[in-house]
């Protein structure tokens, strides 16, 4: 089943690098001082934010190549030739934007010992260089994902994220550690991408064919990815403003005891994630019934096969972090990680509808539901994380999950009778989940409660799993036999949704 290969393919571009970050961090700090670190950490969400806002061309040209699939490819390589030339103009105007922002934060509001400072700034030049380096290559990786060569993107970005944390390590450990040069290293390592991504794109589009750029083509990238823009701009907001806030209103450990279970549940969406990504060239290239149909499937099937996961960690969040943590475990974070949980179950569920409006041409809905989002989640904020705390701020962000979860599947018409009886059960198990895991004590209890819920939702799914998927899914090896063919029975087939919009 290609669509499962193509899913496994962009997990495993974000496992690996996760493995090696883990492996990694303890080496950094006593190999260039906690100081630097900082500062290097600091410059690469920098340049992941900026290069993310890439004038949403990277995601345009995946959903251009996927619906020209009919065209031939010459008309494929026009598009992507127009899209990398407009980006290295993009690219220039985003370097000078990396620079100027960094410059502004190491010189102004950003505490540091005046040597560090220095060290940083004389560094900026290199931070900005970066930019150009990923948007090109985001583009290169969208013309890949449009042709559907997961397996090619993975291997090169799995090759480019692990090398961004091992090239600056191996560089401090044998060179130096001035940050001029780690950021250098973090330039190579994306540079690495670049060239493996440029050379998949030159075999399979534009070996033979002529560059050229396309005012036609450009007009229309441009169009689609202003609209991704926006998002590209407005969600990092939304993202990082609970702690914010947390921040102003309350204290640093605060932010820590939000912080720190919120970045380990947003470590689930590497699954979802990795599933939309494949389905995106899919909803792009198939026509709008046959796409529709598939759109209200997966929207059933992210949230029934997800939902066993993500109530097993809301049960034993109290001893994993407690685990994890030792001394430093701060027992607000346990209910801070159960409402943020069950917050990511829904924004998985979300991704589906999200994926879909973009890949059928309309992003403008998208961008402007999250601007419009936007002062409804700070209000929600302030509010909720007013009254409650920091439960109340982990509350509205499930909350906003939910709205715009809500909008997403309205729109995309995923929100009908099938779809909606379907998530019934796995929305009212993560909900007993919340609320029976803070009236049991005892990891054994707890892991028990945990059995029991996950083992229900197990068994939700295959009973209740779309008949599309599930004959998909009837075809591999794992439910052959006679115990796989027994679950994945289910209801029968009259039982599926209508195929049409």
């Amino acid at each position: 089943m290609k669509l499962l290969r193509n899913s496994a393919w962009s997990l495993l571009a974000a496992i690996l690098p996760t493995l090696v970050s883990i492996a990694t961090v303890p080496l950094f700090v006593p190999a260039i001082g906690a100081g630097r670190y900082g500062v290097l950490a600091i410059a690469w969400l920098v340049l992941g934010y900026f290069g993310a806002a890439d004038f949403g061309i990277g995601r345009a040209i995946t959903q251009r190549i996927s619906a020209m699939q009919g065209e031939g490819r010459s008309a494929m390589a026009r598009a992507v030739w127009s899209a990398l030339i407009s980006m290295a103009g993009f690219g220039l105007i985003g370097a000078l934007l990396v620079f100027l922002s960094a410059n502004w934060y190491f010189a102004g509001p950003f505490a540091a010992e005046e040597v560090l400072r220095r060290e940083t700034l004389a560094a900026l030049w290199v931070l900005a260089l970066c930019n150009p380096v990923v948007a090109i290559g985001g583009v290169l990786s969208g013309a890949l994902i449009g042709l559907e060569k997961f397996r090619f993107v993975s291997i090169s970005t799995m090759i480019s994220s692990t090398a961004l944390l091992l090239f600056p390590l191996a560089t401090a450990w044998w060179i130096g550690t001035d940050l001029s040069l780690l950021i250098l290293a973090s330039l190579a390592a994306r540079f690495v991408g670049l060239v493996l991504m440029a050379a998949g794109v030159w075999h399979h589009l534009l070996r033979g064919r002529k560059p050229g750029f396309s005012s036609a083509e450009f007009r229309r990238l441009a169009n689609f990815g202003s609209w991704i823009m926006v998002t590209a701009l407005v969600g990092p907001v939304m993202v990082f403003a609970d702690r914010f806030m947390i921040g102003a209103f309350q204290n640093a450990a605060a932010v820590a005891a939000y912080a720190i279970p919120f970045q380990i549940a947003s470590r689930t969406q590497m699954f979802p994630l990795a599933l939309t990504q494949a389905l995106f060239p899919r909803f792009a290239a198939e026509t709008g019934p046959a796409s529709a149909a598939r759109c209200r499937d997966f929207v059933v099937f992210v949230g029934q096969s997800f939902a066993p996961l993500i109530v097993v960690l809301i049960c034993l969040a109290g001893p994993l972090l407690t685990l994890w943590l030792g001394q430093s475990f701060d027992m607000r974070s346990v209910l801070v990680a159960q409402f943020v949980l069950a917050g990511f179950w829904i924004n998985a569920i979300a991704q589906v509808p999200y994926g879909f409006l973009q890949a059928r041409g309309n992003p403008r809905y998208t961008a402007l539901l999250h601007v419009a989002e936007l002062p409804v989640y700070l209000a929600l904020l302030l509010v909720l994380g007013g009254q409650f705390g920091l439960a109340g701020y982990a509350a509205a962000f499930s909350l906003r999950c939910l709205i715009d979860c809500v909008l997403l599947c309205r729109k995309a018409d995923a929100a009908d009778g099938y779809v909606v009886g379907r998530l019934v059960t796995p929305s009212a198990l993560v909900a007993a989940a919340i609320a029976l895991a803070n009236l049991v004590e005892g990891w054994m209890a707890l892991f028990a409660l945990a059995s029991v819920l996950a083992l229900l939702g197990v068994v939700a799914t295959f009973w209740q799993m779309p008949t599309a998927i599930k004959e998909r899914l009837a075809q591999l090896p794992v439910f052959t036999n006679r115990l796989g063919g027994a679950l994945l029975a289910g209801r029968s087939s009259q039982e599926s949704p209508p195929r049409t919009p």
